[in-house]
């Protein structure tokens, strides 16, 4: 804890300069819970999903062109999802169409 200036308390005292705009600041500290540890969870946690019985590995962010049509359709349909609750994630839309034809479509090996 600091140790008070006894110039803090006397209204006639100058104002003293401050070497940065920072120096009064407090310290920055990782939030404490009950038991002293940090609260901050290493994996976000995210409602609504499944998680199928055979876990699929994910690529990430691999580019395909859509029209802006789709692109809106998507758009709107994830915020009505959301508005009921759910969690409006236009990747799972995409990925489960993707599931879809590939089922439909009669396999070439």
């Amino acid at each position: 804890m600091k140790k008070p200036r006894v110039s803090d308390f006397d209204p006639n005292a100058k104002s003293p300069e401050l070497k940065s705009s920072m120096e009064a600041m407090p310290a920055i500290e990782k939030p404490l819970s009950v038991n002293g540890e940090a609260k901050i969870d290493p994996v976000p946690r995210y409602r609504g999903t499944t998680v199928p019985a055979a876990r699929r590995m994910m690529r990430r962010r691999h580019p395909f062109d859509i029209y802006e049509d789709q692109y809106e359709a998507l758009r709107q349909l994830s915020l009505e999802d959301r508005k009921r609750g759910g969690l409006g994630s236009m990747s799972e839309m995409a990925r489960e169409a993707i599931d879809a034809y590939l089922k439909k479509r009669p396999s070439e090996s």
